[in-house]
């Protein structure tokens, strides 16, 4: 019976493993940080059989921990808390680098009630792991109660280590993608990245016959928004629209590619999208754009945009090359500015 026992814990123990080996191949296998970051608190809450997980990453300018991802009820209330290095269980975790498998918060003189105050969550076993590449620490990860009124051991903090190890790197790679990739003001993919992925999805559209799209937008008189405004006006208008064309790109529905192609100069790439589609989107970021008040200080600053459109096979004779794509939505927004601004066209010979 004894032996039977320990048959059937080592089959758990195994299927743990493969779970772990299981998400391990997830989060590096991707370079999008939040899914990485999601993807390894629902995972660790699952293979770790606990009530809730979360995971805070270090804000090295305060030097402190804030909480990014957390799972378990009312999790979003803890967004707002931030931990000085050293304080709470997961502040001393991240100082001292060292992982901690606690079996009475209550008791343990580290512990930071104010979480549990947030969450009417009562935290009674905890696990908490460094997340680290070498030296430096990103954060921490942690998993509290384990169901059943079952406290965490040893062989879990193991396994919990491993996967957070993973995660670390993960997660550093990921925020390395993002620094190459993404524009600091605006949030949206860089030129070079966003050429790169055009060049990639023209070529894929020849070999497999689908279409793809090009959206190029201009801010309209934006030296104006400047010279009234300020530069830190202009910069406003930037973070405005580029926000207005994530939000409508998420909300349109297709898996699309916004970027930033330089000054007020803003792309949206559309794989596998036609021109009557691609219009509709323009449309819709120009309406939206509109309709917009940009806060400037104490006042608020309107601006509209003009966007071109190009297409694949639409354009395809007047198309050799990406740079061709770029030009022929650039002439569709010379179109918009000889037809008075704020409006869409599709690229057209004159």
């Amino acid at each position: 019976m004894n032996s039977l026992s320990e048959i059937e814990l080592l089959k758990q123990e195994n299927e743990r493993l493969y779970k772990v080996l299981g998400v391990n191949q997830i989060i590096t296998g991707s370079l999008n940080l939040e899914f990485v970051l999601d993807t390894l608190m629902d995972k660790a809450k699952e293979v770790m059989d606990a009530e809730a997980s979360s995971l805070m990453l270090l804000d090295e300018e305060n030097e402190e921990l804030y909480f990014h991802t957390v799972k378990g009820e009312k999790s979003d209330l803890l967004k707002t808390l931030r931990l000085k290095l050293g304080e709470g269980i997961s502040g001393w975790v991240a100082r001292e680098g060292k992982a901690v498998l606690i079996e009475d918060c209550s008791s343990d003189p580290r512990f930071y009630k104010k979480a549990d105050d947030m969450s009417d969550f009562v935290t009674k076993t905890m696990m908490c792991v460094p997340l680290k590449v070498g030296k430096k620490i990103l954060g921490t990860v942690q998993v509290l109660n384990k169901k059943n009124n079952h406290f965490f051991d040893v062989k879990d903090l193991k396994i919990f280590e491993i996967t957070a190890n993973q995660a670390a790197i993960a997660i550093e790679n990921a925020r390395l993608h993002k620094m190459a990739t993404i524009d600091g003001m605006t949030g949206l993919f860089l030129k070079h990245y966003f050429m790169a992925r055009l060049g990639e999805e023209y070529k894929r559209a020849k070999m497999k016959n689908v279409p793809v799209s090009l959206i190029m937008s201009d801010i309209d008189f934006f030296k104006k928004v400047n010279d009234k405004y300020g530069h830190q006006g202009g910069d406003a208008a930037l973070v405005a629209l580029a926000e207005v064309i994530r939000e409508t790109v998420l909300d349109f529905g297709e898996e699309c590619i916004p970027g930033r192609y330089g000054g007020e100069e803003f792309c949206v790439l559309m794989p596998e999208t036609n021109s009557e589609r691609a219009v509709e989107l323009a449309e819709k970021i120009r309406k939206n754009v509109e309709s917009r008040p940009i806060p400037i200080e104490d006042k608020e600053a309107m601006i509209t945009i003009s966007v071109g459109v190009s297409s694949y096979p639409v354009h395809n004779e007047f198309i050799n090359n990406v740079e061709d794509f770029i030009k022929l939505a650039d002439e569709a927004l010379y179109l918009c500015k000889d037809r008075g601004r704020n409006c869409v066209a599709l690229y057209e010979k004159v």
